[in-house]
């Protein structure tokens, strides 16, 4: 399984492949998607991006609370 990041009009910024790094620590915009490509054909995506999106709400939440 691989994670890209991807910015405005689909412009790819980089593969997110650093298994101890922080999403904070990639160049991540508020316009940013992050791409994920499965190989295993097995479904395990779903609790991946639920825990991707879990992640990325905490963190945005206390960037952007006021």
């Amino acid at each position: 399984m691989e994670l890209e990041l991807y910015g405005v009009d689909d412009k790819f910024y980089s593969k997110l492949d650093q298994e101890d790094a922080l999403l904070g620590s990639y160049p991540v915009d508020e316009r940013c998607r992050i791409h994920l490509i499965d190989h295993s054909g097995v479904s395990q995506i779903s609790s991946l991006v639920t825990g991707l999106v879990s992640a990325m709400m905490s963190h945005w939440g206390k960037t952007m609370a006021v």
